[in-house]
């Protein structure tokens, strides 16, 4: 049997207060966090680094970045490990970033049909890109140029 290639493969992501749908293909892995170089001196959203890998991935909070708070990272704390692909061609310093989750994810399939614009819904997180419904679900995809663009400025 063929597979349906006008379906979505996407991955929710299970927050504390949101589901966060992320592309499959943005998803490098799903790990979790050992070790925390904490952050001095950042935004609230910038929980620090973590190793991944031999790589130092920047590891971002969605819930503080939205203004809400946060738990405090331990080892119990899971982290989905994102390709940072931004919009722009360049390199990015940080090739991959890392979002703190609270629940287990789930790969799902959707069709186009099934995800409506929710233009009654407003965020103001900068990591939210549309909020969206998809069988009457309130869900937030994830803007990874935004967070991209986020710890680029951190750089600066």
């Amino acid at each position: 049997m063929a597979e349906n290639s006008e379906l979505i493969k996407c991955v929710i992501l299970t927050l504390r207060k949101e589901n966060i749908l992320v592309p499959n293909v943005l998803i490098a892995e799903i790990i979790s966090v050992k070790e925390i170089e904490e952050s001095k001196n950042t935004p609230g959203w910038h929980v620090g680094t973590m190793d991944w890998r031999g790589v130092d991935v920047p590891l971002l909070s969605f819930e503080a970045a939205g203004g809400m708070e946060t738990n405090k990272v331990n080892l119990n704390t899971q982290a989905v490990v994102l390709y940072a692909v931004g919009k722009n061609d360049e390199v990015s310093e940080h090739p991959y970033l890392g979002l703190v989750m609270s629940g287990v994810p789930h790969v799902s399939r959707f069709s186009r049909e099934q995800i409506k614009s929710d233009d009654e819904a407003l965020d103001d997180n900068p990591m939210v890109a549309q909020k969206v419904r998809i069988n009457g679900a309130r869900i937030s995809i994830l803007d990874v140029d935004a967070m991209v663009d986020m710890v680029a400025e951190l750089a600066a």
